[in-house]
């Protein structure tokens, strides 16, 4: 029996448990996934052979810009063969290892959002690109949620979803967020509000809103961060350097990047641009494989770090 690294209290017992309820359904499931590969390389195979033999003929006639085309329309489509073949499987595996392992923590997860966060709130601390609060998203705009996970966490209710945000240009809509959406809830109202964005140097404001600028103890967030707050006295009580080095550690955790969170009205909000989380992972290997459910078994555990930094506040 593989021994996961059970890195919290509440993930102790959690080897046996999978083994006993997670890994049968993945060993179950992984013929279909074999025979998914097997038909993704045949297919795959004749696509690369047809390319090849096509790019090389436009070569010999000098026309290299469409031997190019040639081979990347040949990769595309090999890329698009690998995600019809895989795409139900990959479907499946997620809702089995991230649904079991919140199963297991008495958490609840969907793959699609049921309770969609409100806007205005993380709009009013900065931390959302301009122009998707509430009630200014116009059809330019356009914003989804999935991954929908939410529960208990050492008495902090919490709830985390994927977003992706985009704005539409001339031609097709752009990306200006994808990543993780966290609202954690605690028993306690902070008095003010208090936030934390990324520096951008020379270009930093005094204020922000009715917030002033909080000054970081330690100089190496203050290089990385910019703080304003309503309450300064509570600002520097909740931006200490282990909670700022905690946030830190959960960006580099799922793999992030421009992390930012405030404190408001007893919520932690935080955005932390990320690539797909929670996700199935190659179809390449195993479906059992022990790396793809200790990764997510990693991603959920940086939630319970979060909420230990605050609760150790008191």
């Amino acid at each position: 029996m593989h021994q996961f690294d059970e890195h919290h209290a509440e993930f102790k017992g959690f080897s046996e448990y999978y083994h006993n309820e997670i890994f049968p359904v993945l060993a179950a499931r992984d013929g279909k996934r074999r025979e998914a590969v097997r038909k993704t390389k045949l297919y795959g195979g004749l696509i690369a052979a047809g390319a090849g033999v096509i790019a090389l003929g436009l070569m010999a006639v000098l026309m290299l810009q469409g031997a190019m085309l040639a081979v990347a329309l040949g990769g595309m489509a090999i890329g698009g063969i690998y995600h019809w073949q895989t795409k139900t499987i990959k479907a499946d595996t997620k809702d089995t290892i991230v649904g079991g392992i919140c199963k297991y923590l008495g958490w609840k997860f969907s793959a699609q959002a049921t309770e969609k966060p409100d806007l205005e709130y993380w709009a009013q601390l900065g931390l959302l690109p301009s122009g998707y609060n509430t009630e200014s998203r116009t059809a330019s705009k356009r914003a989804a949620f999935e991954d929908q996970m939410s529960g208990e966490a050492h008495g902090a209710q919490f709830r985390s979803l994927e977003v992706l945000m985009e704005r539409k240009g001339d031609k097709s809509y752009n990306t200006v967020l994808h990543g993780q959406m966290i609202i954690m809830f605690f028993p306690r109202k902070f008095l003010g509000r208090t936030v934390v964005l990324r520096d951008k140097g020379r270009f930093q404001r005094k204020t922000k809103g009715e917030m002033k600028r909080v000054g970081l103890v330690d100089p190496v967030f203050e290089r990385i961060f910019e703080a304003y707050g309503t309450d300064q006295v509570e600002a520097r009580y909740l931006l200490t350097p282990d909670f700022m080095q905690t946030l830190v550690d959960l960006e580099h955790s799922v793999d992030g990047k421009n992390i930012r969170f405030g404190f408001i009205d007893g919520q932690l909000l935080i955005v932390v641009e990320t690539p797909n989380r929670y996700e199935a992972g190659s179809m390449f290997e195993p479906l059992t494989k022990p790396d793809r459910t200790q990764k997510i078994l990693d991603e959920v555990g940086a939630i319970y770090d979060v909420v230990d930094a605050v609760l150790a506040k008191g």
